[in-house]
């Protein structure tokens, strides 16, 4: 039969617990009869003694002569007798009086009494008279009811009853000493029973709970450290299934250690730990494969003899941030591979305090550094060689417009006009991508200064003022006294685009509302317009480059789709942020933030 730790330990506390109600139950009986024996003796031996003392003094007074009852009748004996006679009786009545017929005996004995303390007291007055004559007389008339009184009082019975009594204390007595002679054994029995059952107990606790205990602490201390478990714990208590629950950790443990290492091995990365000297202590087989070291060569080798010597104090100083900090450090690095080509890698450090080394991930960066460094050319080359011609092409087109080369047909004209936009698109789009590569990379610098939000307003207003004329579409301008510290020609770069774009996708004979108010420490802007909206899934997309909510707008709106992508950057150059959001009846609100003047100037990044 199976039981639970619960159980088991029940159990365990049961036996001895058992054994002591039995012991303390057969101890208890023994006493109790014990002690009933010894009342018994008790009440026996009462009734004797009484019974022995008022024979005696019953005797003493009837074997008297008869000079010494005159005399002592006449004297203070007769109190003292009177008195001994009657603590007699009572003593005996009182011993007597749980047993009917001892009772009735000693009644007998009472009543017998009585009369002869009668007769006495007759006598006595007769002596106190001062006739001896008449008391001698008296004493011979009475001297024989004296003497019946007296044998009545010492019955047979009465002195029968003695004897029953001495020989009932004699054997309660006897009896007595039989149970505590039973007791002392049984203590002597009870105790070693007591030291054999607590050395049972002990054992069996040993054994079925410590050991059990220590091999799951044992099991603890072999997982630690790499070592096989012990076999499992059999039963079904609590033990048993906090060691099944162990070994299942402990397969489970062991399978993601082997999926880890298996991660590790097979990882495209770079994985390896350096002491706090620099020096590899381990590493995976991609150094082998990104680096060209296997992973003999490569343990125990001071990274920094990999590196560019150029990167070799940023490498110190990422360490030291590591140790420092409580989050990884990242940085880039060239390291020469073992045939000494420099490769780009992106590390993440993360210092272990309790193992005093530093985990790396290495990411080979080389193809995307690459990329970046074509991406640079060819920004350049668009700089150089596409805005510098389409300027002189844009001016050429601009002379041309004015007449200086002569007049133009109307067709001529028409003509002109496509070139110049398109021009002007293609310069826009070309300055867009250069505004958006310098920030990324950190070249594009604001000078903030504090402006008037209101000026600031009413010139974006103005600007896009014609193609609002043309599309027929009322902007409703909200005035405010509200400050704010940002860049002027940026802040209108980023209101006329959303502002042009709010008038290119309005309805005819819509308003577009422009408002600001101010929320804690920043200044909000916004745009309200009545058009078609944005859907729920792109709110997030038309803020990314090339983006448009649709594919035809590029074609019907004249956009690139970089317009939101550049207000993005600009607002949180800032310190900004923009979203957008429907309204409620029609159309869609952009918003954006700029910090107030009345704050510390920012640092533009």
């Amino acid at each position: 039969m199976k039981f639970t730790l619960t159980q088991k330990g029940i159990i365990l506390v049961s036996i001895p617990l058992v054994f002591e109600l039995l012991f303390v139950g057969t101890l208890s009986f023994l006493l109790a009869q014990a002690e009933d024996e010894s009342y018994k003796a008790f009440h026996a031996s009462r009734v004797g003694d009484c019974s022995n003392v008022l024979i005696r003094d019953i005797f003493e007074l009837t074997s008297m002569t008869r000079n010494d009852v005159s005399q002592a009748l006449s004297s203070d004996w007769y109190k003292k007798t009177v008195s001994t006679i009657r603590s007699d009786l009572d003593a005996l009545q009182a011993a007597a009086k749980d047993d009917p017929t001892q009772e009735r005996i000693v009644q007998e004995s009472v009543d017998a009494g009585e009369e002869a303390l009668l007769l006495l007291n007759q006598l006595h007055k007769t002596l106190e008279s001062g006739d001896s004559l008449l008391a001698i007389d008296k004493l011979r008339q009475l001297k024989d009811e004296l003497r019946s009184c007296a044998k009545r009082m010492i019955s047979r019975d009465l002195i029968e009853m003695a004897l029953r009594e001495k020989q009932k204390a004699e054997k309660s007595h006897s009896k007595q000493l039989g149970f505590r002679n039973q007791i002392k054994p049984l203590l002597v029995i009870g105790i070693i029973l007591n030291i054999i059952i607590a050395i049972f107990v002990v054992l069996t606790f040993s054994k079925k709970i410590v050991k059990r205990l220590n091999t799951l602490i044992d099991n603890n201390f072999r997982l630690a450290n790499g070592l096989p478990l012990n076999p499992s714990i059999a039963g079904s208590d609590e033990i048993a299934e906090l060691d099944a629950t162990f070994h299942d950790l402990a397969n489970s443990l062991s399978k993601a250690k082997q999926k880890e290492k298996s991660m590790i091995e097979h990882s495209a990365d770079v994985i390896c730990s350096l002491d706090i000297d620099g020096k590899l202590t381990t590493a995976n087989p991609a150094c082998k494969r990104i680096l060209g070291y296997s992973e003999e060569m490569i343990l125990g080798m001071n990274i920094r003899s990999i590196l560019v010597d150029e990167d070799i104090e940023t490498f110190n100083e990422s360490l030291s941030s590591a140790m420092t900090g409580t989050t990884e450090t990242q940085f880039e690095s060239r390291v020469r591979q073992k045939n000494g080509d420099p490769i780009d890698v992106l590390w993440s450090i993360h210092w272990v305090e309790p193992e005093k080394s530093f985990f790396c991930v290495g990411h080979d960066i080389t193809a995307r550094k690459e990329i970046e460094r074509l991406k640079q050319k060819f920004m350049a080359m668009v700089s150089h060689d596409l805005r510098t011609p389409l300027a002189t092409i844009s001016n050429y087109l601009e002379m041309l417009a004015a007449g200086l080369f002569g007049e133009l047909n109307e067709r001529g004209e028409h003509l002109l006009k496509i070139a110049e936009s398109n021009g002007n698109r293609m310069l826009s789009l070309i300055n867009d991508l250069l505004d958006l590569e310098k920030a990324e990379f950190g070249g594009l610098q604001l000078e903030c200064s504090k402006q008037s939000l209101n000026e600031l307003l009413n010139q974006a207003v103005k600007t896009v003022s014609s193609l609002s004329f043309r599309k027929q579409v009322r902007m409703e301008l909200t005035p405010t006294d509200l400050e704010v510290l940002a860049d002027n020609n940026r802040v209108l770069q980023i209101l006329i685009n959303l502002i042009s774009n709010a008038i290119k996708f309005s309805a005819k004979d819509s308003t577009i509302k422009i408002s600001a108010e101010k929320n804690e420490n920043m200044a909000f802007i916004h745009i309200s317009d009545q058009g078609r909206g944005i859907p729920e899934e792109m709110k997030e997309a038309i803020f990314e480059r090339f983006h448009q909510v649709e594919i035809a707008d590029a074609v019907d709106k004249g956009g690139s789709g970089l317009g939101l992508s550049i207000c993005k950057t600009l607002v949180e150059l800032h310190g900004g942020k923009i979203t957008v959001k429907n309204n409620i009846d029609k159309g869609s609100t952009f918003s954006f933030s700029l910090p107030l003047a009345e704050q510390n100037k920012i640092e533009i990044a």
